[in-house]
């Protein structure tokens, strides 16, 4: 509270929470995703039209994900000993380079081990990206800024795939590439626009740890949430055509409308009412997230889907910025790196887990067994979450 020269007293403003740095990283963020997610539903494609079989298609994600989960622990201590430019530079190049060698149309082989390469750029980009934005998020509004930063995502997979797609089915290969490589050098120019904030690096930072300790326990919920997004990413489209329907794009136009009010929602409740926000936030998601289980399990029309959208957008949009707002929030400056990275390594973890596991239960229970069966992690949030859960006094605002 501040006092004028005439004695009033007047309340303090909120600290701006659009400044140009963070615009510039969301853009960032947001380009980058696109370039990424645009890839996910074509090297399949690519793949099987230049000799490969399905199970090699497969292995377009699970290159760059298990070169993902290897890399986010040594860049999150890499980004807490040395800060975060030239890293976060180094990433979205590793990321950039196999893309451009890909316009040259390369055999199968080659292009599986440049995609490991790739998913070195994309585990350090985005550990980077997620460090870098919540060292310019004011800590008052960390909840709410991650919220909005996340909307980068959500828009990006509402958006890439179809955009790939378009690019394959009209144009070629070669202009798909094309565009990945383009919009992750504008990811590139953006954050070389970016003034970053002076970081104290603490000589602390010496030992690489694996997992930042108190980011686990919101990682873990984190995990778990993402082993049920995974069914969807995986298996609704074809759940879908089983059914006799025509395309699940209903569900994910609805979930990402529905995310794009719940992200910042969710974010503004924790940055007001703190642990007990968390607390709405969590018991909230889970009950949704089962009951949308439990519609898009029984779906015979698009009015399901669009109900399973609403339901599961509401808990998973709310959910993830939460928990990763709880990461940082829980940890100390000089260790936002190692939280960002434990949290984004038990998000890559839930997704390849959960379309490894569900597959197989899909291939011999089928679907319908398998989106109830999703229940179960649903339910293991809640303990999980709960342990520990009264230690977290510097979760409650300031």
């Amino acid at each position: 509270m501040a006092v004028t020269e005439a004695g009033n007293c007047v309340v303090d403003s909120k600290p701006k929470l659009w400044t140009r740095n963070f615009v510039l990283i969301c853009l960032s963020y947001f380009t980058f995703c696109i370039a990424f997610h645009s890839l996910l539903p074509t090297l399949p494609i690519y793949i099987e039209k230049f000799g490969g079989t399905t199970g090699m298609a497969g292995l377009a994600m699970a290159a760059l994900t298990v070169s993902a989960v290897i890399i986010r622990p040594i860049c999150g201590w890499a980004l807490d000993r040395y800060g975060r430019k030239f890293i976060l530079f180094a990433g979205i190049l590793i990321f950039m380079l196999p893309s451009m060698v890909f316009i040259f149309m390369l055999p199968i082989i080659p292009l599986l081990l440049l995609r490991f390469v790739q998913g070195f750029g994309w585990g350090i980009g985005t550990t980077s990206q997620g460090t870098v934005v919540s060292d310019i998020i004011p800590g008052k509004r960390l909840g709410e800024g991650l919220g909005f930063y996340s909307l980068a995502n959500s828009l990006s997979l509402a958006l890439a795939p179809a955009i790939g797609l378009f690019l394959v089915d009209r144009l070629s290969f070669q202009s798909l590439f094309l565009n990945s490589s383009v919009l992750t050098a504008i990811a590139l120019f953006l954050a070389m626009g970016i003034k970053y904030p002076k970081i104290e690096i603490s000589n602390k930072v010496s030992k690489m740890v694996f997992m930042e300790k108190a980011a686990v326990r919101p990682s873990m919920v984190t995990l778990l949430v993402t082993i049920t997004y995974s069914t969807f990413l995986s298996f609704l489209a074809l759940f879908v055509i089983q059914k006799g329907m025509a395309t699940a794009g209903v569900f994910f136009t609805v979930l990402a409308a529905t995310m794009f009010i719940t992200r910042p929602l969710a974010g503004m409740i924790v940055d007001k009412m703190g642990r007990v926000g968390y607390d709405l936030i969590v018991y909230t998601s889970i009950a949704t997230i089962i009951l949308a289980m439990i519609v898009i399990a029984q779906t015979s029309s698009a009015l399901h889907l669009a109900l399973g959208g609403i339901l599961y957008g509401i808990g998973f949009g709310s959910i993830q910025p939460a928990m990763l707002a709880m990461c940082i929030n829980s940890v100390a400056p000089d260790k936002k790196g190692a939280a960002n990275a434990t949290y984004w390594t038990a998000f890559d973890i839930g997704v390849a887990a959960g379309s490894v596991i569900w597959g197989i239960i899909a291939g011999y229970f089928g679907y319908v067994l398998m989106f109830y069966l999703n229940i179960i992690p649903a339910l293991l949030i809640l303990p999980v979450y709960l342990i520990n859960n009264k230690n977290n006094a510097k979760l409650d605002p300031v």
